[in-house]
């Protein structure tokens, strides 16, 4: 009795170990943040803004490289759009001008710029 118990142990034991499929990996980001991630990858190419990467900084902010080298950051916390309209104004409004930025960072109260 006591043979039989600890043999359905050990099966139940190595079934488990090697027969069950792991469990998927747990992702560190909301279905929010990807969802939102898709949304302003959307909006950018609906606006024609091309762009290289969007990717979540370690404060939950997004990153989005440019295709022609600038990087700009987006508050996960305030409007998107919002910042994504103003991120298509300031982007016209320097090429009229015939003028790049290397960094445009949306996560202050006013957007800050480093030509």
């Amino acid at each position: 009795m006591i043979f039989l118990g600890l043999l359905m142990v050990v099966v139940s034991l190595s079934y488990s170990a090697f027969l069950e499929k792991p469990s998927p990996p747990l992702t560190p980001l909301s279905k929010n943040q990807t969802t939102d991630t898709l949304e302003v990858q959307k909006f950018l190419t609906q606006k024609g803004i091309g762009y290289k990467s969007v990717d979540i900084e370690d404060d939950l902010s997004y990153k989005i490289v440019l295709t022609s080298g600038s990087e700009v950051f987006i508050d996960s916390k305030k409007d998107l759009v919002r910042q994504l309209s103003s991120l298509q104004l300031i982007i016209s409004q320097l090429k009229i001008e015939d003028k790049t930025f290397k960094r445009l960072d949306f996560r202050f109260e006013k957007p800050i710029i480093a030509m």
